[in-house]
This record gives C-alpha cells, sequence and structure tokens, in this order.
C-alpha cells in the first residue's frame, strides 16, 4: 500500500469516527427514556414486586423504537454506529441469558437489582471506546453505581439505583440533547 494510500485510509477512519460521536449524541431520547423507566421501575419495586420489571422492559424496548422512526428523514446512521448497535444488541441478549442463569443459582435481591446497573455500565464502555468518553463515563458510572448497590439493604439500594442509576441516565440524556439543539 502506498503512503496516500495508507494516509486516505486513516483520514476515512477519523471521519467515520467522528460522525459515529456526533450522531450517538442524536441518541439522547434513550437516555432520557430509560432513566425515566430506571426511576420507576426502582422506585415501584419497594411498593409493588421486582416483577414490574416484566412489564417496564418489555414496555421500554417498544418505545426505544419510536425515536427512530421520528428521525429526520436523509439522517441515517453512520455505518459505524449501525454495527455498533447491533453488537451491543448481541451482547445485551447474551447479558440476558447471563441474568436468566444467575437467577437460577441465586435470589439474592442486592445482587439481582445491582446486575443490570452493572452490565449495562459494560456494554456503555465497550461501546464509549468507538463512540466517545461521554458514554465510557456514564457506563463507569453505572458500574460504579451497581458496586456500591450491592452492599446496600433493600429498600435503600432500590432508592440508590433509582436516583443515581436512573439519574445518570437522564443527566446523560440532557447532557447530549444540549449537544444536539447546541449543533442544530
Amino acid at each position: 500500500m502506498k503512503t496516500r494510500e495508507a494516509l486516505d485510509q486513516i483520514t476515512y477512519l477519523q471521519e467515520l469516527i467522528t460522525q459515529t460521536r456526533l450522531r450517538a449524541a442524536d441518541g439522547y431520547p434513550y437516555f432520557l427514556l430509560w432513566g425515566v423507566l430506571w426511576i420507576l421501575g426502582y422506585i415501584s419495586s419497594i411498593w409493588l414486586s421486582h416483577l414490574v420489571w416484566l412489564v417496564i422492559g418489555p414496555v421500554g424496548g417498544v418505545l426505544s423504537i419510536v425515536p427512530r422512526f421520528t428521525r429526520k428523514k436523509g439522517q441515517s446512521a453512520p455505518p459505524l454506529l449501525k454495527k455498533l448497535g447491533w453488537l451491543m444488541m448481541i451482547l445485551f441478549l447474551y447479558v440476558g441469558f447471563l441474568f436468566y442463569q444467575l437467577l437460577t443459582i441465586s435470589q439474592n435481591i442486592q445482587l439481582l437489582n445491582s446486575y443490570w446497573p452493572f452490565h449495562i455500565g459494560l456494554l456503555y464502555i465497550a461501546a464509549g471506546i468507538f463512540v466517545g468518553r461521554q458514554i465510557i463515563l456514564i457506563g463507569g458510572w453505572l458500574i460504579l453505581v451497581a458496586l456500591i448497590g450491592i452492599s446496600l439493604p433493600f429498600p435503600f439500594q432500590a432508592i440508590w439505583l433509582a436516583v443515581s442509576g436512573g439519574g445518570g441516565l437522564l443527566f446523560t440524556g440532557f447532557f447530549f440533547r444540549k449537544h444536539v439543539i447546541k449543533d442544530e
């Protein structure tokens, strides 16, 4: 490969990563949605049952599709962001399978409640390698929230996960929203 061709490839990759980072901020509705759902889910599990997540999860999944259809026409995601989306979906299914396995060996409520924030945090860190520092930061924050949450007794753990985990997602959503509006 000639030097010029190599430089062209490097330039292309840099542009692709920049586009992906900018378009990832467009995902702010997902952070806002899931921040609210986490707050509702963890707080509701105090008074109702942990089975509330059997409703919140699918409802959130369906509502997560809405922003995709309300996107402006001609505004498609960069190829790298699409591939990251598919990778995250596959890893999310794997994490779900692991959760099912955890349910067969443990009924420890602190462990079960902290499972999802921890693993969602890991997924964000993995995506953040390509998308940017903000995603890595929310991923690290969710892992920290989950690790602290394991040591808290229920219902304090649920309140902690709602405020710190759900609140962290909301904060990230508002931060990205501000960034997107500023760039328009």
